[in-house]
C-alpha cells in the first residue's frame, strides 16, 4: 500500500502504517507510535510564533516601557555605570499633567508624560535624555548633595547628546491650578507654605535649616498651622480656597 501524497512532500512513512491491519496487540500501544509519527512530521516544519507583545505594566496610573527601559541601560553602561543600567526603569505616568517627566533618584526610575508624543517623536526623546542625565548625575555623586541642574547634570546631557538642555520645557502642557486649603507658616522667619493636604508628621522650614543647621533638622524652625483667612492677609498669591 503506497501513499503518494506523502512521497510527493518526501515524507517516509513509519513501517507500521504500511502494514495495514494490525493485531490486536499491536493496536494496544497506539500512543507511543502515534507520538512518534506526529513528531516526525512536525518536526519537518518551522512553527512561527506571534511576535512578542510589548511589555506593558499598569499600575497606579504607569504604564511601564520596556523598549525605553533597554535603551536607557545600554547608553548608562556605554557611560561606564553598570550598577544604575541594572535597575533603571521607565514609565509613562499618566498622572503627570504640566511635569514633562520625571527622575527618581531612589528607585532609578524615570517617569515621562504621555502628552509628550502630541509634540513629535524627538520631545519624548528629548525628555527622557534629560532625566535619564539627572539619573547619571547623581550616581556619580555617590551621595555628595549637587545641584539638580548644575555642571554633573551638565556634563551628563554632554554626553547623551543634548549639550546646552534647559532647565525647564516649554511646551504647552495642561497646567492645572490647585486651590491650597491648608497653610503653615515657620515659626523662625515667618514664610508661608501652602499644602494641599495636611502634614503628617513635624516638619521644619527647609529654607532655615539649610541657613542656619547646616541643612539638618531642626525643633527651632517647625512649620506651624495657621488659618485659611490668615494666609490670605500674609500670602495672597498664592491660590486659596
Amino acid at each position: 500500500m503506497r501513499h503518494p501524497e506523502y512521497y510527493q512532500l518526501g515524507l517516509g512513512l513509519p513501517s507500521n502504517l504500511d502494514e495495514g491491519t494490525s493485531t490486536r496487540k499491536q493496536q494496544s500501544r497506539p500512543s507511543l507510535r502515534r507520538s512518534q509519527s506526529n513528531g516526525m512530521l512536525f518536526d519537518l516544519f518551522e512553527i512561527t510564533r506571534p511576535a512578542p507583545r510589548k511589555k506593558i505594566a499598569r499600575g497606579r496610573g504607569l504604564k511601564f516601557d520596556s523598549d525605553l527601559t533597554e535603551k536607557c541601560k545600554r547608553m548608562v553602561g556605554m557611560v561606564g555605570l553598570d550598577a544604575l543600567a541594572g535597575q533603571i526603569k521607565v514609565f509613562w505616568n499618566l498622572r503627570l499633567s504640566s511635569t514633562a517627566g520625571l527622575a527618581h533618584h531612589s528607585t532609578a526610575q524615570i517617569d515621562l508624560n504621555p502628552r509628550l508624543e502630541r509634540f513629535g517623536p524627538e520631545e519624548p526623546e528629548r525628555t527622557l535624555l534629560h532625566e535619564l542625565a539627572h539619573l547619571i548625575a547623581h550616581s556619580r555623586a555617590s551621595g555628595r548633595t549637587i545641584q539638580p541642574h548644575g555642571p554633573e547634570w551638565q556634563s551628563a546631557c554632554s554626553e547623551l547628546g543634548i549639550p546646552g538642555e534647559n532647565r525647564c520645557h516649554d511646551l504647552p502642557l495642561a497646567n492645572r491650578v490647585i486651590k491650597r486649603k491648608l497653610a503653615y507658616r515657620c515659626r523662625y522667619c515667618g514664610i508661608i507654605v501652602p499644602r494641599v493636604r495636611k502634614l503628617s508628621r513635624d516638619s521644619a522650614c527647609y529654607p532655615c535649616c539649610q541657613k542656619h543647621n547646616g541643612g539638618g533638622y531642626s525643633r527651632r524652625f517647625l512649620l506651624e498651622r495657621i488659618s485659611i483667612q490668615e494666609a490670605k492677609l500674609l500670602a495672597p498669591e498664592h491660590e486659596w480656597v
